[in-house]
């Protein structure tokens, strides 16, 4: 398991950790607060209540993706990688694990 670091987008509330929580449609699924990054059967997506990014790049995970787009996300579009670290799956834990 790694969590997802997305950094440099314009919408700068969705920059940060994203912890590994589950699987949605097959794909790992993350979040951080009222974000997810997840696999919308056709896309990565970075959301919350809306659509701030998407990739239409059919990968594993959202850090293979090579191309992001913006929706209601302002430029630049982010980076994602992925943190080389583990989680317990459980954003609680992570955010726990902070303070």
């Amino acid at each position: 398991m790694a969590d997802m670091i997305v950094s440099g987008a314009g919408t700068t509330t969705v920059n940060g950790t994203y912890v590994e929580s589950g699987t949605v449609n097959g794909k790992p699924y993350y979040a951080k607060e009222s974000f997810t990054i997840k696999w919308a059967a056709s896309q990565w997506q970075i959301k919350s209540f809306l659509l701030w990014y998407f990739s239409n790049n059919d990968v594993a995970t959202p850090d293979l993706c090579t191309t992001w787009n913006s929706f209601e996300g302002f430029d630049p579009v982010p980076t994602v990688t992925a943190s080389g670290g583990g989680s317990t799956g459980n954003p609680y834990y992570y955010y726990a694990q902070l303070r």
